[in-house]
């Protein structure tokens, strides 16, 4: 970012905006904002997931009983 602008008067700048462009501009922040944290997030291997949930089907009774209760919807 250039040295010469600073917060003070982008803000100063952003009071001068009315309502609507001034919730305009917080909205496109937000998305700015939001995508450049959703960039950090690290990627999940789906290797890492083996065996996530396995002791749901510790036995054929248990899967028959789910499979059966989703059925019955």
């Amino acid at each position: 970012m250039a040295a010469s602008l600073n917060i003070n008067d982008i803000l100063s700048q952003v009071k001068q905006l009315d309502k609507e462009d001034q919730l305009t501009l917080l909205q496109r922040m937000a998305y700015l904002l939001k995508r450049k944290e959703t960039k950090r997030t690290t990627s999940i291997r789906l290797t890492s997931l083996t065996g996530l949930g396995s002791s749901i089907w510790k036995s054929a009774d248990e899967i028959n009983k789910y499979i059966d209760e989703e059925r019955q919807w």
